[in-house]
């Protein structure tokens, strides 16, 4: 896929929306009929939201794959007093607005010729599922890992669509991991950045590819660089 797609604007109605918990949903943006949008997995789109008269622009990681042509999924997280997340959650199935798109460079190479490792918290999680629904249909052969950290066990989103890729495609390996476990859970807790040091001690092959807010990008950060990871091996997007 070429790196140079001109951005679009694009209508689009809000054709479905699923709330992960913890004030976190995905929102569903169907294309109207006959128009489809190229881009990269790893970039994201712009949403153009209309404020008293006026219009405010956000950008969000898509966290759906190119090969869906009818519509594009993103993920967010409600912020208090933020405008543009109050106004996604005021919004209802068909809704209209616009986005533009694509955006960005946090993307893979190609071709990829390393063993890769995803480290995602919260809404940090889209533009990695966009990459993984991707390029793991198309047959790539090197070992992916998600790492997820979060809270709680029930705030995991797209928690068995990860079960289940890990079952189809054997190179792909889901860690999730728990901050605040109760006596149920029976996976990893701590902090992701722990698992860095607990998984990925030999860094030979690998690249790292961070995403979410900057306290954690940070803390996983040193943790990679610590085990040995160059910094150019090292990639991320902060959310704030």
């Amino acid at each position: 896929m070429s790196e140079k797609i001109a951005p679009q604007y694009f209508d689009v109605t809000l054709s479905a929306i699923t709330d992960f918990g913890n004030e976190t949903r995905q929102f569903e943006l169907s294309f109207e009929p006959g128009r489809t949008a190229e881009f990269i997995p790893g970039q994201f789109a712009v949403v153009i939201c209309p404020k008293d008269g006026k219009v405010i622009r956000r950008a969000y990681s898509i966290a759906s794959s190119p090969d869906r042509k009818e519509a594009l999924e993103l993920i967010v997280k409600l912020v208090q007093g933020g405008a543009v997340t109050n106004w996604f959650w005021s919004l209802k199935q068909g809704d209209r607005f616009r986005v533009q798109l694509p955006f960005g460079k946090f993307i893979l190479p190609n071709p990829i010729d390393f063993d890769i490792v995803f480290v995602a918290t919260g809404t940090g999680i889209a533009p990695f599922r966009s990459m993984i629904q991707y390029f793991l249909p198309r047959g790539l052969q090197r070992k992916v890992w998600l790492l997820f950290g979060t809270r709680y066990a029930d705030m995991i989103p797209y928690h068995s669509e990860w079960l289940e890729l890990e079952k189809r495609y054997p190179n792909f390996c889901y860690i999730p991991t728990i901050s605040r476990p109760t006596a149920a859970w029976k996976g990893e807790t701590g902090y992701v950045q722990t698992k860095i040091e607990k998984f990925f001690s030999d860094p030979a092959g690998k690249r790292i590819y961070i995403c979410g807010l900057n306290e954690m990008i940070q803390a996983a950060q040193e943790a990679a660089l610590k085990q040995g990871f160059p910094k150019e091996h090292i990639s991320y997007e902060k959310y704030d």
